[in-house]
């Protein structure tokens, strides 16, 4: 009996979800977070990526993810030329949605570590979907998250397609 209560303990403690209030917003999937008085800390959200705010080498690749979106038309090629000015202007806008929907706002989430960078690696479960569900975020797999969190986030990621939301509305 002891034994069953002690692994219950240990795989409830490894599912555990913890609270912080959403401090600042750097961009649409990274965000610094506070709990309580403690410091603020810097978070990914894990299994999605949102366009850039600022230029960097992310830019390009994110610049190819849009044109493979919206490939240019000859017969529409003003309407549909893609510049790296576009990609941060989406990347603003997804980061404006998250600061109108959570910035002082008290979210779970779970934990999966750091990255290389030092930012702790987090599941925000209804921001997440809500991203995607927008359109804002793109699904980034990755093999941490439960599959059905993975099959959800594809189910959104093809509803914003299809209704041409966010990052998908025809420009």
């Amino acid at each position: 009996m002891k034994k069953i209560l002690l692994m219950i303990m240990l795989v409830s403690g490894l599912f555990a979800w913890d609270t912080a209030k959403v401090k600042y917003v750097i961009d649409g999937d990274t965000l610094m977070l506070q709990k309580g008085n403690a410091k603020p800390f810097k978070v990914r959200l894990i299994a999605i990526d949102a366009f850039e705010t600022k230029f960097n080498h992310r830019v390009f690749k994110q610049l190819e993810t849009l044109k493979n979106i919206h490939p240019n038309n000859p017969n529409h090629k003003k309407k549909y030329t893609h510049t790296v000015k576009k990609v941060i202007a989406l990347g603003l806008k997804a980061s404006d949605y998250v600061e109108n929907k959570y910035l002082n706002k008290t979210i779970k989430y779970h934990s999966y570590g750091k990255d290389k960078y030092g930012r702790e690696l987090v599941w925000i479960q209804v921001l997440t979907f809500s991203l995607v569900r927008q359109g804002w975020a793109i699904y980034y797999p990755n093999n941490q998250i439960h599959k059905d969190r993975k099959a959800h986030l594809l189910k959104l990621s093809r509803d914003a397609n299809i209704n041409h939301r966010g990052i998908y509305k025809r420009f």
